[in-house]
């Protein structure tokens, strides 16, 4: 049993690592991807877009420009105002993954038991032993992460008692003011 002391502290320390997360993750993603097309590919689904529901089964592939997702299963909800476009793509697997390039070329990938890609709100939900590695940035683990498709911003959350882990990668450092650069080595013959 805790103490409302050791309820506090994890409520800050809750606090104090969203804000860590919003700053550390943030890397601006392809913007060129949310005008992109969705592609979803699998052995079958079942349903229809004007139901607002498609659950699609085995081996299922999402494209969206750079943004890629697979997993076992997924199910597609359409907007009930525009049938045409989708809403969001649940997609569950042993893990569920994602990846997606950002404008600075580099990747970020996921995976989790379930991946909500929030294609309404630029956002990738994932839940379940949630992993998020940005290239070049760091890692970061939890059991739920929320990922910004647009801003590249991520945030966690444990479950009640659990812990979240960070890993970043250290800047390089700038030489130092007045330091001479180290003469290019010549070769050949005069």
């Amino acid at each position: 049993m805790s103490t409302p002391r050791s309820r506090l502290a994890r409520i800050e320390w809750s606090i104090a690592l969203a804000a860590v997360l919003s700053v550390c993750g943030a890397a601006q993603a392809k913007t060129s991807d949310k005008t992109q097309l969705i592609h979803i590919n699998s052995d079958g689904f079942a349903g229809n877009q004007d139901s607002g529901k498609i659950t699609f089964s085995g081996n299922v592939k999402l494209d969206q420009g750079t943004f890629n997702a697979d997993g076992d299963k997924a199910t597609g909800y359409t907007d009930p105002n525009d049938t045409s476009q989708w809403q969001r793509v649940v997609l569950t697997g042993n893990p569920a993954r994602f990846q997606q390039t950002q404008d600075d070329g580099t990747r970020v990938h996921g995976q989790a038991q379930t991946v909500d890609y929030k294609v309404s709100e630029n956002t990738v939900v994932l839940t379940g032993n949630a992993e998020v590695v940005q290239q070049g940035r760091g890692e970061f683990h939890a059991e739920k992460l929320v990922y910004n498709t647009d801003t590249g911003q991520i945030t966690g959350n444990a479950p009640s008692g659990g812990r979240v882990h960070i890993t970043l990668q250290p800047r390089s450092k700038p030489a130092p003011a007045g330091a001479k650069p180290a003469p290019a080595s010549t070769s050949g013959t005069h």
